[in-house]
């Protein structure tokens, strides 16, 4: 049942919009991977995968592969790459459905080969290349042995080369340029050899810093969901119902350990919703929210379930009225840039937390209507 008090509100539209920015901004040569991980950065992956697969998406990226094979019980039929490493008891998982593994290491590899010649199949895979990230990927100096693995086990298809880029959204950052000169020699390699690669390096940053950087296939992530450039719009938006309103008198301690104290009367409304749901603690007496077109600041400490907001400047407001938390009114906004300056930390930390929220309700709208759940599954 959808939570009536509090819920977010993802916006298919916006996020077809950002993907045809996308799509013009690298041309018609270049694949879009979208990077559905992490539940669509808190957007739901299952809904957002099948609303691009209908668009004619044929290429997903997850983090791990429970979440590959969620998106397979679900109908995503196209290519899946599952990114970060996995263990090796996860290689007979990867094969019955049909996931490509980035691979990171030579043990991987191995034991990858040893399985699809067990079971006398051809397998796809790519293969990760880190070239200045320090996480996952093979360093350079590996990938002759890498290709004699790979020789050993006929089986074993190389499909792909990837890596990721560090700091990409600055475009004066020298070090992607070394990330750049990286990849390029391990890609020039395989060429040499013979390899028919699909390349894919290009982050959210690269795409609109890095267009040398393109190659055959981009993985956008926060630039689906609405941030990255002014020309992208916010999918998600958070919004809840005034639950409580009333009057407090002067020198009165709003919230847990009173770190605020009215200076006047004061008329409050509670807003239910609170870290629980992914609005963090670091908002309190710091942010604002949006009611009836105007701005109203948060007081006391947001505490679990909910937070307080200052309303004397308007006294029509009522139980039940709309409070945009994340989202636009008019020409007011609240996005996750905002929050996340508020909170010392980035968009996609504030997005995700309200979407793993599970007490929230979820609606998703497409050209301004409410969607069903038959509509969307």
């Amino acid at each position: 049942m959808l939570n009536k008090l509090a819920w977010k509100e993802i916006d298919l539209s916006s996020l077809f919009h950002n993907f045809s920015i996308l799509k013009d901004k690298v041309g018609k040569n270049v694949e879009i991977i979208p990077v559905v991980k992490a539940d669509a950065y808190g957007h739901g992956a299952r809904v957002i995968s099948k609303f691009l697969a209908g668009k004619g998406v044929k290429n997903f990226a997850v983090a791990i592969i429970e979440e590959g094979i969620e998106l397979r019980n679900h109908g995503i039929e196209g290519r899946i790459l599952v990114l970060s490493p996995q263990f090796l008891d996860s290689i007979p998982y990867l094969v019955n459905y049909n996931l490509i593994p980035v691979v990171s290491s030579l043990e991987f590899l191995s034991a990858l080969g040893k399985y699809v010649l067990s079971k006398n199949i051809e397998f796809p895979f790519h293969l990760g290349i880190d070239t200045g990230m320090g996480r996952e990927g093979l360093m350079l100096e590996d990938l002759d042995k890498a290709l004699k693995i790979i020789e050993k086990y006929p089986s074993l298809k190389l499909e792909g080369l990837s890596s990721h880029l560090s700091s990409s959204e600055d475009k004066f950052d020298i070090y992607n340029e070394k990330q750049g000169e990286i990849f390029e020699r391990a890609y020039n390699k395989l060429k040499k050899l013979g390899y028919n690669i699909f390349c894919h390096f290009a982050n959210t940053g690269a795409i609109f810093n890095f267009p040398k950087f393109y190659y055959h296939g981009v993985r956008p992530g926060i630039a689906l969901y609405g941030y990255g450039d002014d020309n992208l719009i916010p999918v998600m938006s958070v919004k809840a119902r005034i639950t409580l309103i009333k009057e407090v008198p002067k020198d009165w301690g709003i919230g847990y350990n009173h770190t605020y104290i009215t200076r006047s009367p004061t008329l409050i409304a509670i807003i239910p919703m609170g870290y629980a749901d992914g609005y963090r603690r670091d908002f309190s007496n710091r942010a604002c929210v949006i009611i009836k077109n105007k701005l109203f600041p948060v007081i006391g400490r947001v505490s679990m379930d909910q937070f307080v907001v200052d309303i004397s400047s308007d006294p029509s407001i009522k139980i039940g009225d709309l409070v945009i938390i994340l989202g636009r009114s008019g020409d007011l906004s609240i996005d996750a840039e905002k929050l996340s300056s508020l909170a010392n930390t980035i968009p996609y930390e504030i997005l995700t937390a309200f979407g793993m929220a599970k007490r929230l309700g979820c609606i998703y709208k497409y050209e301004e209507k409410i969607l069903s759940e038959v509509t969307l599954y």
